[in-house]
């Protein structure tokens, strides 16, 4: 699992606001971070895998799709 910093998330934010997509929250708790949507939009998880794609990482989502966390490929 890739730990994304604060600086890595707002990164995300940014990405994702330029596009007019889903706002995504950063939970870093105990040595464990994920990021969440308030809801479901098939674009913004669209984007976040076209996002980290080109960094030689991919996102693993929740069955919901609400909730992910950042993998190494």
């Amino acid at each position: 699992m890739y730990m994304p910093t604060y600086a890595d998330a707002l990164e995300l934010k940014r990405y994702l606001k330029e596009r007019d997509l889903q706002y995504v929250h950063f939970h870093d708790q105990c040595g464990s971070t994920f990021f969440s949507f308030d809801e479901y939009d098939e674009a913004t998880v669209n984007a976040v895998f076209e996002y980290y794609a080109p960094k030689g990482l991919k996102p693993s989502f929740t069955e919901d799709k609400l909730r992910f966390i950042i993998m190494e490929v």
